[in-house]
């Protein structure tokens, strides 16, 4: 195995120890830690400092990438947007229904009153048109098809016209 890989190895190991002695650190106590670990191990080595310096980026680059990785793991999870969609239930809950529904009124009228699969839709209960399976929408979405019968046209009824199902 090239020595570059195996000192690469050696850094993560060495940096892996440190963090779980550190415990939850910050983004700057992390840095700190990278340049410790890269002092460190440049002292204990034959590789030059420039090569050291190359490890510690790809150390960053590597950590960069999990935690972009994570993060858009985390915001399309089922349990974020069950948040999500719970925040805009109590804002809707809490809105001034007459001002929303005047508000809608003129994409209803753009719209003729019936939407296609994939078109903005706000605050109301969508309807498909072919099978009648009605859907609250608390916040502004695309419509996907119906979950019932893949219908592709809804009527969007605003949220005055009947209680909007939880």
């Amino acid at each position: 195995m090239p020595k570059r890989i195996k000192a690469y190895q050696a850094f993560v190991e060495d940096l892996s120890k440190r963090l779980q002695q550190a415990g939850k650190i910050s983004q700057e106590e992390l840095s700190h830690l990278i340049d410790t670990t890269q002092k460190y191990m440049q002292a204990a080595s034959d590789l030059t400092k420039d090569e050291w310096q190359m490890i510690a980026n790809y150390v960053r680059r590597d950590l960069s990438d999990w935690q972009d990785d994570n993060r858009r793991a985390f915001e399309g999870s089922p349990g974020m947007r069950l948040l999500s969609d719970s925040i805009w239930h109590w804002l809707a809950k809490m809105s001034d229904t007459t001002r929303v529904e005047w508000h809608e009124l003129l994409g209803d009228l753009q719209h003729q009153g019936v939407y296609q699969q994939g078109e903005l839709v706000g605050l109301g209960t969508v309807e498909c048109t072919e099978c009648g399976t009605k859907r609250a929408v608390w916040h502004p979405e695309l419509l996907a098809a119906c979950s019932n019968c893949g219908g592709t046209q809804f009527y969007r009824l605003p949220p005055s016209a009947e209680p909007m199902q939880e």
